[in-house]
């Protein structure tokens, strides 16, 4: 049966299976949330590199999945594009994204000199494609990583992609111990490993998340990379630990001499801080000016002094000389006189 057998025809399906899920979980939930557009401008590298021979392609079978991939590629980044809201990925998103794109760059004709017999642009551009293969779904891990709303990448989808990935290595030892078929090729074995391990690591994150129940039966679903050993060595410690939108609580753990929080929801907890208590602060000086100013006086020691000073100023006016009347008419008895 040669390259030909259950695996591979099975993981063809797996992967095509994996596009449908996705294009159907993006039209039924109206969003893009939790899908990464920078994996799937990879993804769409990725088909378009390796497919080259699509023109001279005799197998109708290689045809049909080869014209799929493409299509279900520009289509899914069409939708989120223009159709359906999607996440606004960090700029750390970007940066990885391209540096997964410049190692393949500079990777892959070393690969090709190394373990290809045959040297050639559409070689190179092939072996770039399988090492692109391997990493592109990194930013889409780190995607999740960082949001913790209901998105619309599930179970179903990860299992589909999953077992895309494992059923070709199932493929490859099948080749290997066929012998009248043909060997598979290194550079795919190698990479193919690096992704199926990838996608383990990530499954055994995904399966025990941390999920939290909301009111309204809501599950809201947090990826926790430090439960990985593979993907926590990629990410690092100061991937864990970063803050954003979705992640800081949108109640208390202010942020003390930094800048404010953001709620779950991304709207800010803290930009209002200190208005209400302004106000408060103003209503009562508007109070205070209504009562008599010895009550202004907080200072028992203050008010002790103002009520001595009363005393002596009411003292020096009792004392004081009575002035004469001035002289006038009164009722008419100085007239007795």
């Amino acid at each position: 049966m040669g390259a030909w057998n259950i695996f591979r025809i099975l993981g063809d399906l797996s992967h095509a299976l994996s596009k449908c899920i996705l294009i159907f979980a993006i039209h039924r939930n109206r969003s893009a949330e939790g899908v990464s557009f920078i994996t799937q401008c990879l993804y769409a590298l990725v088909f378009c590199t390796r497919y080259l021979d699509i023109f001279r392609e005799h197998s109708v079978w290689n045809l049909l999945f080869k014209i799929f991939y493409i299509f279900t590629s520009f289509y899914i980044l069409g939708v989120m594009q223009w159709l359906y809201p999607r996440s606004r990925e960090r700029e750390l998103s970007w940066k990885m994204g391209g540096g997964v794109l410049g190692v393949s760059l500079l990777l892959s004709p070393f690969m090709m000199l190394i373990f290809e017999h045959i040297w050639s642009f559409t070689s190179w551009l092939w072996v770039f494609s399988q090492i692109l293969e391997s990493a592109c779904v990194l930013p889409q891990l780190l995607l999740l990583r960082q949001t913790t709303v209901p998105t619309v990448i599930d179970s179903f989808y990860l299992v589909a992609l999953g077992s895309y990935r494992a059923l070709y290595c199932l493929n490859w030892i099948w080749r290997e111990f066929d012998v009248s078929g043909h060997k598979p090729n290194a550079v795919s074995v190698i990479f193919g490993i690096i992704q199926t391990a990838l996608y383990v690591d990530f499954a055994w994150v995904y399966y025990t998340r941390q999920r939290v129940k909301l009111r309204g039966g809501g599950v809201v679903d947090a990826d926790d990379m430090r439960r990985g050993w593979l993907l926590r060595r990629i990410f690092g410690k100061r991937i864990e630990q970063a803050e954003d939108e979705e992640s800081t609580p949108a109640l208390g753990d202010e942020d003390r001499g930094g800048r404010p929080k953001w709620g779950s929801r991304g709207i800010s907890v803290s930009a209002d801080e200190g208005v209400l208590e302004a106000d408060r602060h103003h209503r009562e000086d508007a109070d205070l000016d209504t009562v008599d100013p010895d009550a202004k006086m907080r200072d028992p020691d203050e008010l002790a002094r103002a009520l001595d000073d009363d005393e002596d100023e009411a003292g020096a006016s009792s004392s004081a000389p009575k002035k004469p009347s001035v002289p006038g008419i009164r009722s008419g008895d100085e007239w007795n006189d």
